[in-house]
């Protein structure tokens, strides 16, 4: 399993496979990053608030906020 991340709508879901790009709320289609590997570590980005459960530090690619994620494990 993978954590997912839409960079138009913040939605973070965790799935085998990319998720489908159709049906984004915030317009046209979903822009999936792909954020890592789940686990059990838990991790927040200090700019837009996700918080993920990964197994290691998780992609900083793409924040909803703009730029890059600020991961803070906690």
């Amino acid at each position: 399993m993978r954590n997912y991340q839409c960079q138009k709508c913040s939605t973070l879901l965790q799935s085998n496979t990319k998720p489908s790009s159709s049906h984004c709320p915030s317009g046209n289609n979903h822009l999936w990053i792909d954020l890592g590997e789940c686990g059990d570590k838990n991790y927040q980005c200090r700019k837009c608030g996700t918080l993920v459960k990964s197994k290691s530090n998780p992609s900083s690619s793409h924040c909803p906020l703009g730029n890059n994620h600020a991961w803070t494990k906690l």
